[in-house]
């Protein structure tokens, strides 16, 4: 939550391009080259950037050759915390401040959303950069009609939990399903949708899109966590596909 003092001397003047306001800006998810003119734009002209984690934020501003103040924002940081950092910048302070995550679009499945929704609270300009999203990705590579599906998101980290989510999922027989999850619990993900929904259901997994060692695979959930087995750990998403295709 606070802000690193190395990148940057002093406090970020004001921007004299950009309306006042938090800016969630989506960088890529992977090849560097995805992220838009206008997102590049909006980061070399707002007066600071808030991103999830210090290194990975780090390295991300330098790739791209600009310095700002820096300021941090993940899982872990509180309500309060979040609420401090939105009087610290954005209340009354009339700057451009940028909200980004670790890749993609900020604001799925992340605290930027809270943040998003205080400054929506105090009257405080929203203005969406879009731009590249593993979600979008993956639908667009999955050859499924994707005209009504159901974003899930992340099943719980506990299996017994995780276990109840999917027995309640079995029963929606009429719409592909997206996941996202953690890198290093793809395994067991799959272990328990063999379990509950059975090894020979449907699905689409998507790995390291865009980047050059990206994976499509389509097959049985069997077959899929087969496939990977040996696999390193890597970004994904995965889309259970509904019974009624078959």
């Amino acid at each position: 939550m606070k802000k690193d003092k190395n990148l940057s001397a002093g406090e970020p003047k004001q921007s004299i391009c950009l309306p006042a306001g938090l800016y969630p800006v989506a960088i890529h998810i992977g090849n560097p080259d995805d992220i838009t003119i206008r997102a590049m734009e909006t980061l070399r002209k707002c007066d600071a950037v808030i991103c999830e984690e210090r290194r990975e934020g780090i390295r991300f501003i330098k790739s791209i050759g600009i310095d700002k103040p820096l300021y941090f924002l993940n899982e872990h940081s509180k309500s309060l915390e979040i609420k401090h950092l939105f009087e610290e910048i954005l209340m009354m302070k009339d700057k451009a401040i940028a909200l980004i995550s670790d890749a993609g679009t900020p604001g799925f499945a992340d605290p930027g959303a809270e943040l998003v929704q205080i400054c929506h609270e105090y009257a405080v300009s929203v203005y969406p950069v879009p731009g590249a999203s593993s979600l979008m990705a993956a639908l667009a590579a999955s050859g499924l009609k994707a005209d009504k599906f159901l974003y899930y998101g992340f099943l719980s980290a506990k299996t017994e939990e995780r276990v109840k989510e999917l027995k309640h999922l079995k029963t929606m027989t009429n719409l592909d399903i997206i996941f996202l999850e953690a890198p290093y619990r793809l395994k067991s993900m799959l272990d328990d949708m063999i379990l509950i929904l059975g090894k020979k259901r449907k699905v689409r997994l998507f790995y390291k899109l865009t980047q050059p060692n990206q994976s499509i695979f389509l097959g049985s959930l069997e077959e899929i966590s087969y496939k990977i087995n040996n696999f390193p750990k890597g970004e994904f998403v995965l889309i259970l596909e509904h019974e009624l295709r078959y």
